[in-house]
């Protein structure tokens, strides 16, 4: 009998030091996660480590100030987005080799985005960060957020969007567009449609193609007609229907051709 009691006890004790060592594992991966300090704007939680707080406050601006303005320019305004539990959440690295190791990505990466977690990692002093990716990749969520993660879209729909929010790039892209218009050099609208890695053509030609295209349809059409366009997808109607019927092109031959017009006639200007 006292041996049945001392083996009940034994039992006991060994779960309770399991108990324990969860516990301690668990204190422990808690602890770890406070290593990330935290900053809370609007629509946005910045997670840094010992990022200055100045450069974490121009983070913030930036972020808050393109967001106010790519909601506005896709005509998403009155859709309640990132805000409370649903704020995007940006990961501020302290350099280049602590953010390659955490994500895995390529050497040269300079951020990496989860659209269905609305995250942005990067690291702080990141070049051209506030300029050019900031706003690029936000603009990606923001779109796919809207119009739905699963929709089968082009890639130059897709990048022309963000590219389109790229301010310090914009004119320059539009630029080389409408020479390449002039030239007649341009990469037709059903061939550029049949791409799924720009990587295959030349990067610069693709870019500035795709941006051009959807300054297009704001300039020429005006925001109220892309939301419509977004609504469309949103409710699962193939991108290609949803374009024509929206902007009432006839065909892709159609609006290749009213793209082109308004590439030789319009004065560019950053939108």
């Amino acid at each position: 009998m006292m041996a049945y009691i001392i083996k009940k006890r034994e039992i006991f004790l060994f779960f309770l030091f399991l108990f324990l060592i969860s516990t301690l594992n668990h204190a422990y991966s808690e602890v770890s996660a406070t290593f990330w300090q935290t900053k809370k704007s609007d629509h946005f939680v910045i997670y840094f480590q010992d990022a200055p707080q100045d450069y974490v406050d121009e983070l913030i601006r930036n972020a808050e100030s393109y967001y106010n303005a790519i909601v506005d320019e896709l005509g998403y305004r009155r859709f309640d987005f990132w805000t409370w539990d649903n704020r995007a959440k940006i990961y501020l690295f302290n350099s280049p080799a602590d953010y390659l190791n955490d994500t895995g990505r390529v050497s040269w990466s300079g951020a990496m985005v989860n659209i269905k977690k609305r995250t942005i990692m990067t690291f702080i002093n990141q070049q051209a960060f506030f300029e050019s990716i900031l706003p690029h990749e936000m603009t990606h969520i923001i779109f796919l957020e809207f119009v739905g993660l699963k929709r089968v879209l082009p890639l130059w729909l897709n990048e022309g969007i963000a590219c389109s929010q790229e301010k310090t790039l914009l004119n320059e892209r539009l630029q080389f567009a409408r020479n390449l218009v002039k030239s007649n050099i341009y990469i037709a609208l059903d061939k550029l449609t049949e791409i799924n890695d720009c990587n295959l053509v030349v990067p610069q030609v693709f870019y500035a193609e795709s941006a051009s295209l959807v300054v297009f349809l704001f300039q020429e059409y005006g925001k109220d007609k892309f939301l419509d366009f977004s609504r469309k997808i949103k409710e699962s109607k193939p991108w290609l229907q949803a374009l024509m019927d929206t902007y009432e092109f006839k065909d892709l031959k159609d609006a290749e051709e009213k793209w082109k017009n308004f590439m030789l006639s319009v004065s560019l200007r950053n939108n």
